[in-house]
């Protein structure tokens, strides 16, 4: 089996879906040594360390990351006549319309349909129509949860037989079992103390400018705490760095941008918990790749799903400041329920490993070839 797994828009900003699908690639390099994978991408030289004879990295020049929905129209189609694949993988947003190969797509979330607000027209109608497309073409389908399942069957009455649930996968990178105190002390003297961490793009759905105003109520009472929000500048995210920019505690409020992986798990380790006050997530995996470092999680319910989180958050209603605000100062002045959640957030973490979502994975390419059950690869 020969699959072309296409990382090209996955590629053009950090988050969620770049970082499980770089796990992907990581389980089943360690996985699969039987069949045929190639990389897609426009960033060769950060694959290098998965390449070997069953692996195989295939650059692809762009112009630039500037209409890259476009290029991606134009471009992917040659380059899969060249590597004439048995199967394509594309792991995020739409499939080029040239391609009537056999296709798998996973789909995130449908959070363009659920919370509009969050992204341009142009992007909306390109999820609309050629993501809706793309789905319409596949043979099989991976979602990240029960919940986006739900979301297809629900918007666009897809086939549940054609659905596969296949969790996201923990960075390998962030190394959860080699993490020292030591490093998640000089995090903490990075930032010149305690600080809550928030991690993500800023945008609409992700819910940070009421994250802003409950720190900004209880910033008096804790004056060693800061708040970090780790992530990049998404769609109208103006709002929440002029809301910064004016804050009385805006010496407190630091904007750390997109943190390398060998400083992420000392980071989130560092933390005295993660806020994920998300309006709506497809998985969420900023909350269970903080319970793997062991650093407690308050979030909406929203963004911390029973499916994914279990009962290893603090939930709260994160559309109300003075909500989240009281549920930060029950965690931060109580010891024994610090511990508790950071016991059951390790414990919840350990399934989602990059090896069990390659296996799951692997199987559904099969599915797509029309191969028999019995080939599939299983967790041993």
């Amino acid at each position: 089996m020969r699959v072309a797994i296409d990382m090209l828009i996955v590629e053009k900003e950090p988050g969620g879906m770049l970082f499980a699908t770089r796990a992907l690639l990581a389980g089943l390099a360690e996985i699969d040594t039987t069949n045929e994978y190639i990389v897609i991408t426009s960033r060769p030289k950060e694959y290098q360390a998965l390449a070997s004879s069953h692996m195989h990295i295939h650059g692809v020049k762009l112009r630039s990351m500037r209409g890259i929905l476009i290029q991606h129209q134009l471009l992917l189609p040659k380059v899969l006549r060249q590597i004439r694949p048995d199967v394509l993988h594309v792991p995020a947003f739409a499939a080029p319309i040239g391609w009537n190969g056999p296709l798998v797509m996973t789909v995130h979330d449908l959070a363009f349909l659920k919370v509009p607000q969050q992204s341009s027209l142009y992007a909306r109608m390109y999820w609309q129509y050629l993501l809706r497309e793309s789905v319409r073409r596949a043979q099989q389908i991976i979602v990240v949860s029960e919940q986006t399942r739900e979301e297809l069957v629900e918007y666009w009455s897809v086939d549940t037989n054609i659905i596969s649930v296949v969790h996201n996968a923990l960075r390998p990178a962030l190394q959860y079992e080699k993490l020292s105190t030591d490093k998640a002390q000089a995090m903490r003297q990075r930032y010149r103390g305690r600080y809550l961490l928030h991690v993500g793009r800023i945008m609409p759905r992700k819910n940070v400018e009421t994250l802003i105003i409950a720190f900004e109520q209880i910033a008096a009472q804790f004056t060693d705490l800061a708040l970090v929000l780790a992530g990049g500048a998404g769609y109208a995210s103006e709002g929440v760095l002029q809301q910064r920019a004016t804050s009385p505690y805006r010496d407190r409020i630091h904007l750390a941008g997109w943190i390398p992986d060998h400083e992420m798990g000392a980071l989130y380790a560092g933390a005295s918990a993660l806020v994920f006050p998300s309006q709506h997530e497809g998985f969420g995996l900023p909350t269970i790749e903080a319970m793997a470092c062991g650093t407690p999680v308050v979030a909406s319910p929203e963004a911390a799903s029973q499916e994914i989180a279990g009962d290893a958050v603090l939930r709260t209603d994160c559309t109300n400041a003075t909500t989240l605000a009281t549920t930060l100062v029950q965690l931060l002045t109580n010891a024994a329920l610090r511990e508790r959640m950071i016991r059951l957030g390790r414990v919840q973490a350990q399934p989602f490993t990059a090896k069990a979502c390659a296996y799951a994975t692997h199987n559904v390419y099969m599915a797509a070839l029309g191969t028999e059950q019995q080939t599939a690869l299983q967790i041993l």
